[in-house]
C-alpha cells in the first residue's frame, strides 16, 4: 500500500454521469447508495467527486482502476456529531470511504482511509491517506451497520 493516492477528474463540458466513466457501467462503478445520493438533486460535480475519491483510494491501495474495484470503494458523506442524521440535514459532511471485497483486505487491519475532495467549476481533486483507526471510526461503523 502506498502512503497516499491522488486523482483528478474533469467534468467541464460533460452533461451526464455516464460520460465520466466511459465504457464502464454506472451500476458497476457506483454503489446503489452512491447513485441515490448523487442522483437526488445533485450536479455532475457530485458524481465526479465520488469518482475522483474512488480513483485516489485505488491509487493509495495500489489496485488497478477496473469497474469492479471502483465499485468496491464507496464514497459517501460521514455524518458529524452536529448532524441529526436525517435526509434533510444541510450541514456539510466530510467524505467517508467504505471498502468491500478485495479492497478491504488490501487496506490491511487497523487502517482507516481518510479522503479529502476539492472542487472547482470543472475539476475535482481527491487525496486519500491511510491512517490508524480512531475511536470515532468505530462509532461511525457501528451506526452504519
Amino acid at each position: 500500500m502506498n502512503r497516499w493516492g491522488s486523482a483528478m477528474v474533469g467534468f467541464a463540458g460533460l452533461s451526464r454521469p455516464q460520460e465520466l466513466v466511459g465504457d464502464m457501467r454506472l451500476e458497476e462503478v457506483y454503489t446503489a447508495a452512491e447513485r441515490l445520493r448523487s442522483g437526488y438533486g445533485r450536479t455532475l460535480q457530485h458524481w465526479a467527486g465520488r469518482l475522483a475519491g474512488k480513483y485516489a483510494v485505488l491509487r493509495l491501495l495500489g489496485v488497478s482502476p477496473t469497474a469492479e474495484h471502483l465499485g468496491q470503494a464507496e464514497v459517501l458523506p460521514r455524518p458529524t456529531a452536529n448532524c441529526a442524521k436525517t435526509a434533510v440535514c444541510h450541514t456539510g459532511h466530510p467524505p467517508a470511504v467504505r471498502l468491500a471485497g478485495a479492497l478491504r483486505a488490501a487496506a490491511g487491519p487497523g487502517q482507516q482511509i481518510r479522503l479529502s475532495l476539492s472542487h472547482t467549476d470543472g475539476k475535482v481533486l481527491a487525496v486519500a491517506v491511510a491512517s490508524a483507526r480512531l475511536p470515532e471510526d468505530e462509532t461511525a461503523e457501528d451506526e452504519n451497520a
